[in-house]
């Protein structure tokens, strides 16, 4: 049989574009490498009773109209919402936006002058403008420079966009924020990212933010069951519209003719026709593994190969018998674990764990995001007993000497003994624990680099230079092949955008509405 749409991915994305192009009446199959579904949004029971969301582990950038459109309250989508996060500082004081006057905390507003909270103030609405700017082009092709400028034109956020284009993002927190307490409050911004990117680069951060016409906003916080839930629902949705996914199925290779694709080589021989194909995964990994040097210009082929995805993160999973107790913290006992507490969020520590990554070096005091899904959802653990969740970040693709596989133990301990230094009890409390290094995300999720976001979020790989300015309207040089990766504007996290856009862009040169 000839399929209308060979998709290669099972991930959020593919699965999201597989279930709007069979509604629209296309014969659509999936093509998956793992033996299930899911992609990065996977839960795996590490030891026995607990449970983790080991890619993916926070739903916060997904919108409300896919929710509608793909029906995952009706198909049992519970989104516990994660609580407020702390950013917490070695000698115990710290930075939070909750507003409480407690002794350790640095910047409430109790503690601000009357300039200082005019001036976060202004901060803010420079951010809204931006961001409103921006906001509308999530579930369409996205902008270009010119069509942004155009649009801000003769309104607050013309200022806001000059000001965004012409600044690194601490020049830009220096010329709103007076004083060194309110630039450490807002040192975390971008962090994953880059020691101080282009200030522009907060324009991604509208992926996260209401709809613009509703003010309607999507799920934020874990999801019941954990991430694998979520994929199960999509799952669901996309059998329910006709696709067929097929896990185990490795592609090969892209099969291109005369300037147009027709379908797939699978690793087991298997030839898949197909009028139109769409990848799911990455764009390295699409271009410079599936797609032979022959079907694309080799300038082309080289600019994809120098894409940003060298700058990762890795990812620390615990079973512990107690909650972290965090030293400093004299708020609600009870709030750590129900939010986030982020660690080494200061500009000195942003600069110097980016700078040993640059070098190829494991940081040596790595950021870090710790989260206790468990807490709102006690089904993941033993009763008593928590799953810890933590991003580290950043982290090199390829460490300069040996491998990853050298560096994990040293590196699984130096978090182990990080994290103790704010929480004293923690190392006794933790019975089990696994790092997930970028090599590792590499060979577990596909993820080129161990790069979670497919690409950096650099400003020259957002809107329409994502991943490259012919590549971002999700079409590439060959006739009938599409992108819908993370890859894609508007960019990672589990949001679902680009599969619907690119899903959408299909339809649209089949003139099917």
């Amino acid at each position: 049989m000839k399929l209308d749409v060979a998709i290669i991915g099972a991930g959020h994305n593919g699965l999201i574009a597989a279930t709007y192009l069979a509604r629209a009446g296309l014969k659509v199959q999936i093509f998956e490498r793992r033996d299930f579904p899911g992609g990065a949004t996977l839960n795996e029971e590490l030891w026995p009773g607990y449970t983790f969301s080991t890619c993916a582990h926070l739903m916060h950038a997904f919108p409300a109209k896919l929710v509608k459109e793909l029906g995952l309250i009706e198909r049992g989508l519970v989104v516990d919402r994660r609580d407020e996060v702390i950013y917490l500082n070695r000698d115990g004081t710290y930075h939070t936006y909750l507003d409480q006057n407690c002794p350790n905390h640095l910047t409430s507003k109790a503690k601000l002058t009357a300039e200082e909270q005019a001036a976060l103030a202004r901060y803010d609405a420079f951010k809204l403008q931006l961001i409103g700017l921006v906001r509308p082009y999530l579930l369409t092709l996205p902008p270009t420079a010119e069509e942004l400028r155009q649009r801000a034109a003769g309104t607050p956020a013309a200022e806001a966009l000059r000001l965004a284009t012409t600044m690194s993002l601490w020049e830009l927190q220096d010329h709103f924020l007076p004083t060194a307490r309110l630039r450490e409050r807002c040192a975390s911004e971008l962090s994953a990212v880059a020691a101080d990117p282009s200030a522009f680069t907060l324009a991604y951060t509208a992926i996260a933010h209401p709809d613009p016409v509703t003010g309607e906003k999507g799920p934020w916080g874990f999801v019941k069951g954990g991430m694998g839930c979520f994929a199960a629902l999509l799952v669901e949705a996309a059998e329910e519209a006709g696709v067929k996914i097929n896990t185990d199925c490795a592609v090969q290779e892209i099969l291109v003719q005369d300037g147009r694709t027709h379908g797939l080589l699978l690793v087991n021989g298997q030839t898949i026709s197909a009028d139109q194909v769409l990848s799911c995964i990455d764009p390295k990994a699409t271009f410079l593994k599936l797609l032979g040097p022959a079907s694309i210009d080799p300038d082309l082929r080289n600019r994809i190969a120098g894409l940003n995805t060298q700058v990762g993160c890795c990812k620390f999973l615990a079973a512990t018998n107690a909650l972290p107790q965090w030293t400093g913290w004299d708020g609600d006992p009870d709030l750590p674990a129900r939010g986030a507490v982020q660690l080494e969020m200061t500009r000195e520590s942003v600069c110097l764990a980016h700078e040993q990554t640059k070098a190829g070096i494991p940081p040596t005091r790595p950021m870090m995001s710790v989260n206790v899904p468990s807490s709102l959802d006690p089904n993941l653990a033993p009763a008593g007993h928590h799953t810890i969740s933590v991003y580290v970040y950043p982290a090199p693709a390829k460490p300069a000497t040996d491998n990853w596989d050298d560096h994990r133990e040293a590196v699984a301990q130096g978090i182990i003994d990080q994290i103790t230094e704010y929480a004293p009890n923690f190392r006794n409390s933790v019975l089990h624990y696994e790092l997930r290094t970028p090599l590792d995300l590499e060979r577990k999720v596909g993820l080129t680099d161990g790069c979670i976001w497919h690409l950096q979020h650099d400003a020259d790989q957002l809107f329409a230079q994502r991943p490259l300015p012919e590549l971002s309207n999700y079409r590439t040089p060959v006739a009938g092949f599409y992108l819908g990766g993370s890859g894609q504007h508007p960019g990672g996290e589990v949001s679902g955008c680009p599969g619907h856009n690119s899903a959408h862009e299909i339809l649209k040169d089949l003139r099917i509405s």
